[in-house]
């Protein structure tokens, strides 16, 4: 009987999900009487531990299946779900995805027309995303909303953590291209308007009248 690699993406922040799918493909493989089968267990609790899916990217096939609960189980984008699945089509499996009730096979029409149709899915889902997004935007500004940052809005900077050495040194007389150089910055520019639009020259002479 032909092995059968079972392929399990797991989630530590999602464990019922996990129970929810092996509960699944242990149905599917009794109903099928299989018994030969090797597991391939990738865990991705987090985006920048998709580098983890090489495991199973780079599995070439002798003739077996790859079985999976769930498409999403490939990615977690569309354009993800179907590059991954055209290598792993390409190291020589044939995939069965429970869930989506879909059999997928390499260079099969139907497969290539599922794929084709995912990827335009897609590509309009990203155009209705924005297209949402700025229809929300103009309805509130017909409705008066005002649009964007409230005025006077300031925005942390990377100066914040050096504010209290720049308003010493302001205090002091020291110019902003001194300070600059003292703090280990090439440009004095950054400094400068960050000192403009924090009133800092003021709230420095401030303090030094006050003798703070």
């Amino acid at each position: 009987m032909q092995k059968i690699v079972v392929f399990f993406r797991l989630n530590a922040n999602f464990e019922e999900s996990a129970k929810i799918e092996e509960k699944a493909i242990k149905e599917y493989l009794f109903e099928n009487k299989i018994k030969k089968i090797d597991v391939v267990q990738v865990e991705i609790s987090a985006p920048n531990q998709e580098e983890n899916m090489r495991e199973i990217l780079e599995l070439k096939a002798n003739g077996e299946t790859l079985l999976t609960y769930s498409l999403y189980s490939f990615g977690r984008t569309i354009q993800n779900i179907v590059s991954n699945i055209e290598k792993i089509l390409e190291n020589g499996f044939k995939i069965v995805v429970l869930n989506q009730n879909l059999v997928l096979i390499k260079d099969d029409m139907l497969t290539q027309i599922i794929l084709k149709i995912m990827i335009v899915a897609s590509d309009m889902e990203r155009d209705l995303i924005s297209l949402r997004t700025k229809e929300a935007l103009i309805a509130k500004k017909n409705d008066g909303m005002a649009l964007g940052k409230p005025k006077g809005t300031i925005q942390k900077s990377k100066f914040d953590e050096q504010r209290d050495k720049i308003e010493e040194l302001l205090a002091l007389g020291v110019s902003v291209r001194k300070i600059a150089k003292q703090l280990g910055y090439n440009n004095h520019i950054g400094i400068n308007n960050y000192v403009k639009r924090r009133n800092i020259r003021e709230i420095s002479k401030s303090k030094d009248n006050n003798g703070s």
